[in-house]
């Protein structure tokens, strides 16, 4: 595998690039086709097509866009048991299973393929979850289920995984101990652990949990050199709208490819980051 977010991490290269880009590709480069979700090969190769144009060095399997799409499946249970009433479906485990595989195999020689997880806590809430149910015991039923999702890819050359929170008000001290867990498994299979955040709240506990790179989207460029721990970020809504990066000796450049802007915007947007 390239390697590239550990070679940056070791600081053995100043700059990274690291787009998400999940719903741009599927609406400029799929036009939003209702198999994206289904066809592995369709959507593994509109990725790649995406990432010509976005020279991103990660590509990234949002198992949290597919898990969105296939949601109905959980729809008549509760607790843990809707996610693994997602993961025992047959059809949908064998979506991942090759979409993953033909990534790892097509692209991995050039960018780091790496796998992205909603939270626990993300994922119950997105499959119907009321929040008051969701405690320490759930969260850490949850962890076990993803665990043993992930283990199957273990074989293939994936450079990392991304663990998703969301500020939705379950309590985060919970969630970090919890997912623990998932920051061991990485560890065990050589892969960066990295969490992505949605604002830069230090009095969330998650911050807490150990990991080797933190992904704020929302963060500006300029901030990047004040957080003690490696961040990414700088790639916000200011960004896309036109607003320059000042010239940056060391950063990782990570943010959202906006799907509702002109096509021809983005890529002059990507351009400037040449």
């Amino acid at each position: 595998m390239a390697g590239l977010v550990k070679t940056w991490l070791a600081g053995e290269s100043q700059l990274l690039r690291w787009l998400a880009f999940e719903d741009y590709a599927r609406k400029v480069f799929a036009n939003n086709h209702p198999a994206w979700h289904s066809e592995p090969m369709r959507y593994a190769a509109g990725l790649a097509d995406a990432n010509k144009v976005l020279g991103s060095q990660v590509v990234t399997f949002d198992f949290g866009a597919v898990f969105a799409t296939h949601a109905g499946l959980a729809a008549d249970s509760e607790g843990v048991e809707r996610i693994t009433a997602l993961l025992n479906d047959a059809a949908l485990s064998a979506f991942c299973a090759d979409a993953v595989a033909a990534m790892a195999h097509q692209l991995s020689a050039g960018v780091d393929v790496v796998l992205q997880l909603p939270s626990p806590s993300a994922l119950l809430v997105m499959l119907g979850e009321d929040i008051d149910n969701i405690d320490f015991d759930l969260l850490d039923d949850a962890v076990t289920v993803l665990a043993d999702l992930l283990r199957e890819f273990a074989q293939l050359p994936v450079a990392g995984l991304v663990l998703a929170f969301s500020d939705n008000g379950v309590d985060p001290g919970d969630e970090g101990e919890a997912c623990e867990v998932l920051q061991g498994l990485a560890a065990h299979y050589d892969w960066v652990f990295a969490l992505r955040l949605e604002s830069d709240d230090p009095t969330k506990a998650h911050y807490e949990l150990a990991a080797d790179i933190r992904l704020i989207p929302t963060l500006e460029a300029a901030r990047l050199g004040e957080r003690e721990n490696l961040t990414g970020g700088g790639l916000n809504s200011a960004f896309w709208s036109g607003d320059a990066i000042s010239p940056i000796s060391r950063a990782c450049l990570y943010g959202d490819v906006p799907a509702d802007l002109d096509p021809r915007l983005i890529i002059e947007r990507v351009a400037s980051l040449a």
